[in-house]
């Protein structure tokens, strides 16, 4: 993967919070306790230039179908380029983020130092927001387009804003942010575990995690070779802050060995080890199995259930379907699924976790 760049963070930063994207609500920050750690023991570590590449899922679900063939890697890169575009999305459309939202357009002390023109006293409510505990790591204010604070740390990106009223007279706009770059990269290699590069424009963003320098032309899907070693790339759009274009490219490795099955069983396969990543995360801050299936949801768009012999501890429908193959296909309420599924443990003993991929 070659040297890494690690930026340079100001003395005085908010507390990085990079758990927001896809935590349930009601989880609350001690869901994903130590998120800046490395996971311990599931992480699969991106593959370097010259290693081997992404291992075979090791649930190679025998949905029938005829060899995907050519046309696996495409396959593969939207199936994980489709959970990384969801860990963006949960940045700026959460119920954390409209929370924090709502405590921005609530403080009092930043709203009645607005109506006042009280510059100093603006940015000190400011800076009382950022280091509040929220999941807020900058936030800028303005009136009548004069920027009157702007607090927090660099390279942010998933901006969302809105009005500030006093009394129902607008005083002022904002700007926040949930997430800086560095955090969505961890949130990535944590749960999706691919290389990948993030583009302001035409300058690589320098963050630790990611490839440098990178590939010096990454299409938005197809082939790319990188150090001798081949991938299909993913990219889509992303936002920077406050404002400009952002632009992340995920490197799959496609083992060829995986041409050999159906399309649906890449899919499923590749989706069942993204819910293993995100079990073992939650595992470990002792979620409850409620929490995994709103977030795998999310995260996956599949359906999710955690089962203890017939008994549903958790699932995304109540009761669920009455019975769950360990994997192969299902069709359930009117709707074909494949069925991906893993054995786990819990605080209560064993249990079974189900995801139906659409």
């Amino acid at each position: 993967m070659g040297v890494n760049e690690t930026r340079v963070m100001p003395a005085q930063r908010p507390a990085r919070r990079i758990c927001a994207a896809i935590i349930a609500p009601g989880l609350l920050a001690t869901a994903l306790a130590g998120c800046g750690a490395t996971a311990q023991g599931a992480s699969r570590a991106a593959p370097q230039p010259g290693a081997a590449a992404r291992a075979t899922p090791a649930d190679q679900s025998s949905i029938a179908g005829p060899p995907c063939g050519p046309a696996t890697p495409k396959v593969l890169a939207k199936t994980v380029g489709r959970a990384a575009m969801q860990i963006y999305s949960r940045e700026r459309s959460s119920s954390g983020v409209r929370a924090d939202q709502n405590q921005v357009e609530t403080f009092a002390p930043l709203l009645s130092a607005l109506a006042s023109g009280n510059r100093v006293s603006v940015k000190e409510a400011v800076t009382r927001l950022v280091y509040s505990g929220t999941h807020i790591v900058r936030l800028r204010v303005t009136s009548g387009g004069v920027l009157l604070a702007d607090v927090g740390g660099p390279y942010i990106l998933a901006p969302v804003g809105g009005n500030l009223r006093f009394h129902g007279r607008s005083v002022g706009r904002y700007l926040l942010s949930v997430q800086d770059d560095l955090g969505y990269v961890k949130l990535e290699t944590r749960y999706i575990g691919v290389p990948l590069v993030l583009y302001a424009g035409s300058r690589r963003v320098p963050l630790e995690g990611t490839l440098a320098p990178g590939p010096t032309s990454i299409p938005d899907l197809g082939p790319v070779n990188y150090r001798g070693v081949s991938y299909e790339a993913f990219s889509f759009r992303a936002e920077a802050y406050p404002q400009g274009p952002l632009r992340i490219s995920l490197l799959v490795p496609v083992p060829g060995s995986l041409s050999r099955l159906s399309c649906a069983s890449i899919k499923v396969s590749e989706v069942g080890d993204i819910a293993q990543r995100l079990w073992h995360r939650f595992s470990l801050a002792g979620a409850p199995p409620s929490a995994f299936v709103h977030s795998s949801e999310a995260l996956t768009a599949s359906l999710s259930y955690v089962r203890s012999g017939a008994h549903q501890l958790a699932g995304s429908t109540q009761p669920g379907p009455p019975r769950l193959p360990d994997q192969g296909s299902l069709r359930y309420r009117g709707a074909t699924y494949a069925v991906s599924s893993f054995a786990a443990t819990t605080a209560a003993g064993p249990v079974r976790v189900y995801l139906l991929v659409p």
